[in-house]
């Protein structure tokens, strides 16, 4: 049986799909978003209406990796996620044909007030901290939620950039996984806060910075050569890769890349129209420094993958990658 509960995913989609998607309202635009957006897209929610009063967004927060997989029975119309990847691997060309990327964060290790270790935790000395015995971390599952394969690949990175770059063979990605036991890997990002870290189940947990900036969790960064989070080191961050289980029971390999969020707007959206000026509004000056609230970091313009098109209504907001 997988460590990462794989069933889970089935489970959620079944039952998640039978739930009705109400309307309260003739404009309304329906938004699933990566629970790491849940703070920020309130917010943007809140800005969007005002400006758009004839508009009701209707919010849904959940994992991106489910999200994905629940857009399209639920009907939404705007998806945003916290990796782009997702929107071409799922729904592409089928349930989409673009994709916008407009936001990066890094990973970082949250901690809570009575941590062990905490005032002795430093940006080099971490990994062996949590390879004490009595210390206790944990991550989000990397079967479902990204923030869980992006920290398994930060792993990778940390082992290149402390010991494989000064000729050492430590696998500290290996030592990191084999000392991360079942119990404290957690479903998603938002269980493995509110349910491990905040309950103190766990010393430590791997998180994005955007959700220990939202829920004010004390945090150590980490090297911009293993968070994930600098766009200029893609090319770096590529040469980490994994094998994660995937939803179907199989295996599945990921390479790493620089966290960039993801939006898109569903083939089949029920309101083209008010999810386009949503989307716009996410890519908008104003949608931009509510994100950076949260300590993400826009990319502007918005980043078009080679693998589809600028939609014409974001041409002057986006840009096509080489």
């Amino acid at each position: 049986m997988s460590r990462f509960r794989v069933g889970a995913l089935a489970a959620a989609l079944a039952a998640a799909a039978l739930l009705p998607a109400c309307d309260s309202g003739k404009n309304t635009v329906h938004v699933m978003a990566a629970d790491a957006l849940a703070l920020s897209f309130q917010e943007v929610k809140r800005a969007f209406e005002a400006k758009h009063p004839d508009i009701e967004v209707r919010l849904d927060i959940m994992g991106s990796v489910m999200a994905s997989r629940l857009a399209v029975l639920r009907r939404s119309d705007v998806l945003a996620v916290a990796d782009h990847r997702l929107i071409e691997k799922i729904l592409s060309p089928r349930h989409a044909d673009w994709v916008a990327k407009f936001a990066s964060t890094e990973i970082v290790l949250a901690s809570h007030r009575s941590s062990q270790r905490r005032a002795a935790i430093a940006a080099d000395n971490w990994f062996d901290i949590l390879l004490e015995p009595d210390i206790r971390f944990g991550y989000a599952n990397p079967s479902q939620d990204p923030c869980g394969y992006y920290t398994r690949m930060a792993w990778e990175l940390a082992q290149k950039h402390y010991f494989a770059s000064r000729g050492s063979d430590r696998p500290l990605a290996r030592q990191l996984d084999q000392k991360c036991t079942p119990q404290y890997i957690a479903l998603d990002a938002n269980e493995l806060i509110s349910a491990y870290l905040n309950m103190a189940r766990v010393d430590y947990a791997f998180v994005y910075r955007a959700h220990a900036i939202d829920q004010k969790l004390p945090h150590l960064l980490l090297p911009k050569e293993v968070n994930l989070g600098d766009i200029t080191l893609d090319d770096h961050y590529a040469t980490a890769q994994i094998n994660v289980p995937d939803y179907k029971g199989g295996t599945e390999s990921l390479r790493g890349a620089v966290i960039a969020f993801g939006i898109t707007i569903l083939r089949d959206a029920r309101n083209p129209e008010a999810a386009r000026e949503f989307v716009r509004f996410v890519l908008s000056q104003e949608g931009q420094d509510i994100l950076r609230r949260s300590a993400f970091n826009p990319i502007q313009p918005a980043r078009i993958p080679k693998w589809c098109a600028v939609p014409d209504f974001l041409a002057d907001v986006a840009k096509a990658e080489n």
